[in-house]
């Protein structure tokens, strides 16, 4: 049906801070933070040695898959990070994924860059070149020769999103997106658009990402938008001294389906994905326009989209990266739009930032915290930066009937949703 309403009826996470949605507001009440020293690659001689890695042994929650799927994501994070998220929600999501028709359900899925571990294969490659051969041609040639698309240093991006197209017996489309910290974000807006359009009655849309590995910590770092572990927090949002964020790391999904689809099965919806805006500024490939005009109008055409006030809004779950750019520009462009007196907080200061996958923990943790009603506070903001929109200092307990979550990207790449709670 043509411009049918897009409904929330279920939702998995894996984050730093919580492995699995249930455990995800209890931690968020409790100020748990994954800000702690990374234990799974050597960062010895780095400034930066934290991050917020999923510390956890993920091999349990996939070890039904294939001998396959379990080889290569001993190599590839994104992999095994979504292979754990649905597992996690495997045997709870049996019976909905029965109602799901093939040629009316889809996948899109933000995606992070491929990184090749080298650390596990070093011995290999110092044999490789003390004997006169290319050590990377002959890891590649060993490593990638069992025919399939399973490849262990270099996977097709398509792969994560075929993974659960299988998985959730999706087979009208398979889409990835590659848009940086707005990635898994944008994948739900495109969920939203395709249930609009009449193209599919149902998408799991989300996205994985890790940047818990040597290239990204250094390329990061070089930027200067990852702190120093000689600070007592790494990541302080909205904080006037804030220095930096924390690296992350993430696997999630939405499953969105029509209100037909929800009529039909006698399904209870958690909420409504109302709309969203997206801009692009283009100002810079490393930072967004410091006018925050683009920003700003992605804030409003989310509100235009919805059909909804400032002033109906109840709570913004920021983007709030902790870095010196985003923070006041961020606050500059929503209170622009907004108004005063809006709480607005970050989560990132808890289980850092997962670039592609940012926008899936940040949602699915809005759900939990409308589900929950609470809003939750700043976590490490000590001296708030100047706004006229209300940084939260304290836990509440308030219900959350509307909100917005934003994400903005390297290249001025901007993208708000904006949610109603269907919940009683």
């Amino acid at each position: 049906m043509l411009g049918d309403k897009a409904y929330i009826i279920d939702y998995e996470l894996i984050s730093p801070i919580a492995v699995g949605k249930e455990h995800i507001l209890p931690n968020i009440k409790s100020g748990i933070t994954a800000d702690r020293v990374v234990q799974r690659i050597d960062t010895t001689g780095l400034p930066y040695r934290k991050a917020g890695e999923i510390q956890e042994d993920l091999r349990g929650l996939y070890a039904k898959e294939p001998d396959q799927i379990r080889e290569t994501c001993l190599h590839d994070r994104k992999l095994e990070l979504l292979a754990a998220c649905y597992g996690k929600a495997a045997d709870r999501l049996s019976p909905l994924i029965k109602l799901f028709d093939a040629e009316k359900t889809g996948v899109i899925l933000g995606i992070g860059a491929d990184v090749t571990p080298f650390e596990m294969y070093e011995d290999e490659m110092v044999e490789h070149l003390l004997e006169g051969r290319t050590p990377i041609n002959e890891l590649f040639t060993k490593i990638n020769s069992n025919n399939t698309r399973l490849n262990c240093t270099n996977n097709p991006y398509d792969l994560y999103a075929i993974y659960l197209a299988n998985k959730f017996n999706a087979g009208a489309f398979q889409k990835s997106v590659l848009t940086a910290c707005v990635s898994s974000t944008q994948a739900i807006a495109l969920g939203y658009d395709a249930i609009q359009q009449g193209e599919a009655e149902v998408v799991v849309a989300g996205g994985t990402d890790s940047l818990i590995n040597m290239l990204a910590l250094i390329s990061f770092g070089k930027l200067g938008v990852i702190t120093e572990s000689s600070d007592d927090v790494s990541c302080k949002p909205f904080d006037i001294n804030r220095n930096g964020t924390l690296a992350g790391e993430s696997a999630g999904f939405v499953i969105l389906a029509s209100e037909s689809f929800v009529r039909l099965n006698k399904l209870t919806p958690t909420a409504q994905l109302l709309g969203y805006g997206n801009t692009l500024d283009a100002y810079k490939i490393t930072a967004p326009n410091p006018n925050g005009e683009s920003m700003a109008q992605s804030v409003q055409d989310a509100l235009n989209n919805a059909g909804i006030s400032p002033e109906q809004i109840d709570y913004i779950l920021a983007h709030g990266t902790g870095t010196r750019q985003n923070d006041q520009l961020e606050l500059k462009a929503l209170e622009s739009v907004l108004g005063a007196g809006i709480p607005i907080s970050s989560t990132k200061d808890r289980h850092g930032h997962a670039i592609a996958a940012a926008g899936i923990q940040e949602f699915c943790i809005l759900l939990e915290l409308m589900k929950g009603g609470v809003i939750p506070r700043n976590l490490h903001m000590k001296t708030p930066c100047k706004t006229i929109l209300d940084l939260v200092k304290k836990d509440r307990d308030s219900r959350i009937n509307y909100a917005l979550t934003s994400n903005f990207a390297f290249g001025g790449i901007n993208t708000v949703l904006a949610v109603k709670n269907e919940l009683t």
